[in-house]
This record gives C-alpha cells, structure tokens and sequence, in this order.
C-alpha cells in the first residue's frame, strides 16, 4: 500500500500557540517565543511537522514528547532531535519497531532522531515565553505535562484528557495518576485552559478537577456506573465522571 503523507488541519490558539489537528487522530502544538519555537507532540508520523510549523515561523524549532505512544512522537522524524521524558524512551523506541512504523520508515525513507532527555521542572526558553515540565507518571510511567505561564494553558499529552486510558500494559496503577496529578496540584492557580494530545480546541481548566476527582473516587471502590468495554478480546471497565457528555476512565 502506498504511503502519503497528509498536511494537518492548523488553528490558532492564541497569539503564541497554534493547534495541528492530524486528521481526529491526534494533535500536536507549534508555540512560539521570539527566538526559537517548540513543537509539542508530532503526532502519528503522516506529516512533516517541522515543515508546518516553519510555516507559521522561520525561528529554530524543537521538539519535545508529552510521552513514548507512536500517535505521539510519529512524526519526529522531520526533526534532528527531540526531548522526551528518560522513562518512556524504552516505550518510545518499542513504538517505532511496530510493523507500520518499520514500514512507513522504509517507504518514505526516514529516520528518527536520538531522543534528549527532559528532566522533571526542565525550562524551556522560547524567549519571552518559557514552557516549564513536569512530570506526570500514570498513563505511561514517562509522561509529562508543559506549563506555559504567559499564556496561561498546561499542555497535558495524554496525562489528563477527557477519556484517560489507564488500562493499557504499560499504564502505572491509578494510585499514581493519582499521586502525580496531587503533586502538580499547585499549578491549577496558574491555567485556565488545557490542550490535550487529541483536542479538537481548547478544554477548560476544570477538567483536570473532574478528572482527579473521578480517579480519587474510582480508587476509593465507587463503580456502580461503570460500563464494560471489550479490550484485546477481554473484558474490561470504564468509569464514567463529569458533566454532560460524561467523560472516561478506561480501566483494566
């Protein structure tokens, strides 16, 4: 089958931050400073996402992984180098031996670059803007969540999302979802929006509320709502939480 690579759907944000929508699929960020810029998640590998983003600007661009998933970091082959958090880099490189991706990266001859580490409180200077990391172990162990405090939005992967997959093999227990996201409770004063690693546009704050919440209450044995789902040929549990459309959490 022959492979094509796609140009994703762009919208601006705010003033600094642009949204790459990759098909409903999955999203990536172009955040702009004014001396360099950054790409936050490349999505499934079907664009060239350093080309898109110099599009929107000729500063130096870098990229960086909210985590390991291939729907993540597909597409950091348009890049020399990209950060990710150490803890994921096993999960990263087991992405890129999948059979589509072997594929992919012998069809259209590409190569992926050596991943940096980021540290957890890791600044990264745009200029006149900074995204600050921290980390976020639970959907994977490596996962991480970027605070831009000029724009007030927390880039959160897929580390708080509307429908939060914890179920899968790699997937810390949910009492360190839990954990992690008490830990980085004390940024909420400094957010009013969310990105996520699949928003079609921005979240409100309150979803990262909600989702500790319902965590927080599905730890503590509260599942009577929760609805089974089939998963690997198994059956599993979702526990649903917030308001209307209700939100999920896939569990194993």
């Amino acid at each position: 089958m022959e492979i094509q690579l796609r140009q994703p759907l762009v919208s601006r944000v705010c003033d600094h931050v642009w949204l790459m929508n990759d098909n409903d699929e999955a999203t990536g960020y172009v955040v702009i400073g004014n001396k360099c810029a950054a790409v936050i998640d490349t999505m499934i590998g079907l664009v060239n996402v350093k080309e898109e983003a110099q599009k929107l600007t000729d500063l130096p661009v870098i990229c960086i992984n909210t985590h390991g998933h291939a729907d993540h970091i597909g597409g950091n082959w348009s890049f020399e180098q990209a950060y990710i958090n150490p803890a994921d880099l096993s999960l990263a490189k087991e992405a890129l031996s999948i059979p589509q991706m072997k594929e992919a990266i012998q069809k259209l001859g590409i190569r992926f670059p050596d991943f940096l580490p980021i540290n957890d409180g890791q600044i990264f200077d745009l200029g006149g803007l900074e995204l600050q990391a921290y980390y976020l172990p639970g959907h994977t162990a490596g996962e991480i969540v970027l605070l831009d405090r000029a724009d007030r939005i927390l880039f959160t992967g897929d580390g708080v999302i509307e429908q939060i997959w914890m179920q899968l093999p790699e997937s810390l227990p949910l009492e360190m979802q839990i954990q992690s996201m008490q830990r980085i409770q004390h940024l909420r004063a400094e957010y009013d929006t969310i990105l996520t690693g699949h928003s079609r546009g921005p979240e409100a704050a309150e979803l990262f509320d909600e989702l500790l919440a319902a965590a927080i209450d599905l730890e503590n044995g509260n599942t009577a709502d929760d609805i089974a789902y089939q998963w690997f040929g198994g059956t599993c549990m979702a526990h649903p939480y917030g308001r209307e459309p209700r939100r999920i959490v896939y569990q194993g």
